[in-house]
């Protein structure tokens, strides 16, 4: 049978055909329009934008339009992808590329996207994500920042502590 497009982004026919009151998490979206993006910040519950760096420039050669997304929405998560479309499964990895092609990011936004806004998204935040009395947060060292700048770079390592 030959397919017809639906006539909308596919953004929108997605949130069409899931129940409403759900939480979305809507990964990559390197092709998504301002005006999706203007339009679906308004929805709630919320959609989490969930950006795979790493498996974007392997696979598309681009990055999402970060810079609409931060005019809209703090809700931003951090992915992986897989191995079959990134080199590495690493979150840290995906925080310094996105530091590298965006340097104007705060580093502090950078880990909330990779630690809080993770587990908002994922409905563990109660016990999760961040140092609070009655969470169990697991840590991290985080080193060789350029602390001068306050850079994630290429020397930029994790290490596990609990």
């Amino acid at each position: 049978t030959k397919w017809e497009s639906p006539g909308i982004s596919s953004l929108f026919w997605m949130l069409g055909n899931l129940p409403e009151k759900i939480k979305i998490l809507s990964v990559h979206n390197t092709y998504t329009p301002a005006k999706d993006i203007e339009t679906v910040c308004k929805r709630e519950p919320p959609v989490y934008w969930t950006l795979c760096p790493g498996a974007n420039l392997y696979i598309e050669k681009r990055i999402p339009d970060i810079n609409t997304l931060l005019q809209h929405t703090n809700n931003i998560t951090i992915g992986t992808d897989s191995l079959a479309s990134n080199h590495t499964l690493s979150v840290l990895d995906e925080l310094i590329t996105l530091h590298e092609h965006f340097p104007e990011i705060p580093v502090e936004k950078l880990i909330n996207w990779g630690t809080l806004n993770g587990a908002k998204a994922l409905n563990i935040d109660k016990e999760t994500g961040s140092f609070e009395t009655g969470k169990k947060p697991g840590i991290n060292l985080v080193y060789g920042l350029d602390l001068q700048n306050m850079k994630l770079t290429k020397e930029t390592k994790v290490k596990p502590i609990m």
